[in-house]
């Protein structure tokens, strides 16, 4: 009936289920960007824009599409797909995200990150217009039990 997770999760799930609940309010905590991090020697890639020229490099010259590591395969694909990359396969991370690029599973990732120290210490950077979504803790209730008789006083506790 009610519960709390960070947006982000929220935005990952699917349509069908985001249809089903209703944020209550986000609170001023837990707060972290989704972002697109390459590999910092790759100095001539700043932008998404200079992603996709990268993208059909690979393609051409490598015969492969770039390989993008993430835990949140849906935000990162309409994410990219909305800035017109299309040369692209996604990695489903089970974790340590920040590594792939190194052991060379993934050419680049789309991660959480508060800090931006993990990104960082993996020698990663974010690009100039890489956030995904702004993500903070929130608290959801079910819109199938809001009318539900105390759910709305315990609702109202929280926000």
């Amino acid at each position: 009936d009610i519960g709390f997770s960070g947006f982000d999760l929220f935005k990952e799930s699917e349509l069908n289920t985001q249809k089903k609940i209703k944020v209550v309010k986000k609170y001023d905590f837990g707060k972290a960007n989704l972002v697109v991090a390459i590999p910092d020697p790759w100095i001539d890639v700043q932008t998404i824009a200079d992603l996709e020229e990268i993208g059909f490099e690979f393609r051409d010259k490598i015969k492969k599409r770039l390989r993008v590591a993430t835990k949140y395969p849906n935000l990162t694909r309409n994410f990219l797909f909305a800035k017109g990359v299309t040369q692209f396969q996604i990695i489903e991370s089970l974790g340590a995200t920040e590594v792939y690029p190194f052991t060379g599973s993934a050419n680049l990732i789309t991660d959480i990150s508060s800090s931006g120290k993990t990104i960082k210490s993996n020698n990663l950077r974010v690009l100039k217009d890489g956030i995904i979504l702004k993500s903070q803790a929130c608290v959801f209730s079910s819109k199938k039990s809001s009318s539900k008789k105390g759910l709305k006083n315990i609702i109202k506790l929280f926000s």
